[in-house]
């Protein structure tokens, strides 16, 4: 069967039209690939980042126990005279 101009003009757009939805909804999909992978590296940054500072807290923490158990025991050892005023004048 002839087709006439008008048919096949027709038939051509009609495959230019199904090439570029093609091309389209692949470039849609790789973008939405790549959002997803952008997305993932923030939260892995974010998810180190908060291990680091978790780790500064604990590392913070542990000084100031450290600090005032050195405190505690070398008062425990030998309290001052005026250390021992306060704490008995506080317990009346």
């Amino acid at each position: 069967p002839k087709l006439t101009p008008q048919e096949k003009l027709k038939l051509r757009m009609q495959k230019a039209l199904n090439r570029q939805f093609k091309a389209d909804k692949k470039a849609a999909q790789e973008k939405m690939i790549q959002q997803e992978h952008e997305r993932q590296e923030r939260e892995d940054e974010l998810r180190a980042m908060a291990r680091k500072i978790r780790m500064k807290e604990r590392e913070r923490r542990e000084k100031e126990r450290e600090e005032w158990e050195r405190q505690y025991s070398r008062q425990s050892r030998s309290p001052s005279p005026r250390y021992s005023r306060e704490y008995s004048s506080s317990r009346r």
